[in-house]
C-alpha cells in the first residue's frame, strides 16, 4: 500500500470517528442567528444560556452551540443547536452568558449577552435585596428558587445592587455586561472554574472509553488446556 493509499485509509478513518462521537446534523435544529430566538423559543419567562460552543468535521466543518433553556417554574433543559460559523465566531467569548431572554411584564425581551440569572434580579417575585454589615446590598431568591444560584453557576457568587445596575445601564446602551471583575463569560473566573471541572470529567469519561476500544479491538482470548 502506497502513501496516498495510506493517507487516504487515515482521514477516512478520522472522519468515521469524529462522526461517531459528534451530535447528528439531521436531529439538531438549525438557529443560524439570534434573531431566531423569539420565535423558536417560547413562554415567559425564558431564558437562554450558552453552555458550549463546538465544531465538528475535518474538512468540512459544522458548528454547534449547547443552550441550557430556563424557565421561571420548571426544570431547566438541554438542548444542542447547529448554527452559522458567524455566530458561532459572534459567541465564542459568551460561554456561560444569558444570550436571550424574555420576561413576564410587557412580553420584554433582549438578544443582549448577560450575566445569567439578569432576568431574575430586582424581581421581588423571585428574591429580596438583604443589606450586609458593610452597607452593601445583595441579592438573595426566595426559598422556592434557592436552586437558582446553582442552575446559573454561580457559586458563592451573590449580585450586589451596583451590580444590578451596572448590568441595566449596559442594556440601555446595547452593551454586553461581562461583571465587575469580568465573573461571566468564556473567560469569566466563575465560567473558568466550571468549565475546568467539566473538561476534567470529559477527559476522564475519553480516556475510559480509548480504554474500553483498545480492550475490544485487541482482544486476545486466554489458552484453555
Amino acid at each position: 500500500m502506497n502513501k496516498i493509499s495510506i493517507y487516504i485509509l487515515l482521514i477516512l478513518i478520522y472522519l468515521g470517528l469524529s462522526k461517531s462521537f459528534s451530535p447528528s446534523e439531521k436531529k439538531a435544529p438549525y438557529i443560524p442567528n439570534e434573531k431566531v430566538f423569539p420565535s423558536y423559543f417560547y413562554g415567559a419567562p425564558i431564558s437562554i444560556i450558552l453552555l458550549e460552543s463546538f465544531q465538528t468535521g475535518f474538512l468540512i466543518k459544522t458548528f454547534f452551540q449547547k443552550y441550557k433553556i430556563i424557565h421561571g417554574f420548571k426544570h431547566p433543559e438541554t438542548l444542542i443547536v447547529r448554527t452559522s460559523y458567524s455566530f458561532w465566531e459572534k459567541n465564542k467569548k459568551n460561554v456561560g452568558m444569558s444570550i436571550f431572554r424574555r420576561g413576564e411584564r410587557k412580553n420584554t425581551e433582549s438578544l443582549i449577552p448577560m450575566p445569567p440569572g439578569i432576568l431574575y434580579i430586582g424581581d421581588p417575585a423571585y428574591g429580596h435585596w438583604e443589606i450586609q454589615d458593610s452597607g452593601e446590598k445583595l441579592w438573595f431568591f426566595h426559598r422556592a428558587y434557592r436552586h437558582f444560584p446553582n442552575i446559573f453557576n454561580w457559586n458563592i457568587f451573590r449580585p450586589s445592587e451596583k451590580f444590578y445596575e451596572t448590568a441595566l445601564t449596559f442594556l440601555t446602551h446595547d452593551k454586553s455586561y461581562y461583571g465587575e471583575n469580568g465573573e461571566f463569560g468564556t473567560e469569566g473566573s466563575l465560567t473558568r472554574e466550571k468549565l475546568e471541572i467539566k473538561e476534567k470529567e470529559s477527559e476522564d469519561v475519553i480516556k475510559s472509553d480509548l480504554k474500553n476500544i483498545i480492550e475490544k479491538t485487541f482482544y486476545i482470548p486466554k489458552w484453555n488446556n
